[in-house]
């Protein structure tokens, strides 16, 4: 199983949200601090936003992954998961920054590759070379 993990300049999008929201938590508490529970409650959303902070920056959500089963492309900060079985996948190309997975009965499924950053490269050739050993021969050629 390999996994592909969301680049850097869209976790960053998230990790500045998380410290924006830890800082207007923060300041809710101060000004709140004469109703003691409700300065606690913020005080804790403050923490809690700064640790998802961190947890995101120190470990991207994985976006990608694939395993001699199939293809799991989205994820958490991205779209929605989907799973593809190897087998049921009838082409694979690549345009316009997007990797484009066709499941026959006219739906195509469109993945931007920057989602994944410098290893666009790697999941296409993992990909590619995935679905040949599925279907046991080198039906696709990536180029």
């Amino acid at each position: 199983m390999t996994n592909y993990r969301l680049d850097r300049r869209f976790v960053l999008l998230s990790v500045g949200t998380n410290v924006m929201a830890a800082g207007v938590a923060a300041a809710l508490g101060f000004f709140l601090s004469s109703v003691a529970p409700l300065a606690w409650l913020f005080g804790i959303l403050a923490v809690a936003a700064l640790l998802n902070a961190v947890r995101v920056f120190a470990v991207p959500p994985v976006v990608a992954r694939t395993d001699p089963s199939g293809l799991r492309l989205g994820g958490p900060l991205t779209v929605k998961p989907i799973h593809l079985p190897w087998l049921d996948v009838e082409d694979v190309t690549t345009a316009d920054g997007r990797l484009f997975v066709d499941r026959g009965n006219d739906e195509l499924l469109a993945f931007p590759l920057a989602f994944v950053g410098g290893r666009a490269t790697e999941l296409m050739r993992d990909v590619y070379d995935r679905l040949n050993a599925a279907n046991g021969y080198r039906r696709f050629n990536p180029s």
